[in-house]
This record gives C-alpha cells, structure tokens and sequence, in this order.
C-alpha cells in the first residue's frame, strides 16, 4: 500500500489552489506549508507526477515519493496525526 508524499514549490504566480483542489479531491492531507500525504494506491510516483503537473505552472517544481511506513512528525499541521492513523491503524 504506498502512499505518497508530494512537495511542491511554485513560483512567480503561486497559483496554489488549483494543485491543492486537485490533491484534496483525491483524499490528501496537508502536514506542512508545501507538502501533501496522499492515499492513492491505484498508481506509480511517475503516473501521479504525470497527473498533478497540468495543476502546475511551467516553472514550478513538483517531487512525488512512495511511502510504506509511518513517518514521523513534529508539530505537523492539525488533522495530521489522525489522517495517519487511518492508514496506518
């Protein structure tokens, strides 16, 4: 069961709401400032990458990175620790 945490950095127009629209209607949680946990199970880092970059600037910089084990956390945003324990019980 991966998850994935996606980072992004956008840049010049920062036009965040379209990303974070599409990443929240797939289920995401937010922990930090520019960083999504994502729960879809039913891809690769690379088809997910393909599928948020129409979300992006051409400027921006978007990593995607697979995940099978609980990260650890500190002073995550609210909500974190619980979206967590759903995953990962």
């Amino acid at each position: 069961m991966p998850l994935y945490l996606v980072s992004y950095d956008l840049n010049k127009a920062k036009n965040y709401q379209k990303l974070w629209d599409e990443m929240d209607r797939l289920g995401g949680h937010k922990p930090l400032e520019s960083v999504y946990f994502l729960d879809v199970t039913s891809t690769t880092a690379t088809v997910l990458r393909d599928h948020l970059k129409p979300f992006i600037d051409e400027d921006d910089q978007l990593i995607v990175v697979p995940f099978d084990q609980r990260p650890s956390t500190f002073r995550a945003k609210q909500g974190t620790q619980e979206w967590l324990d759903r995953k990962f019980g």
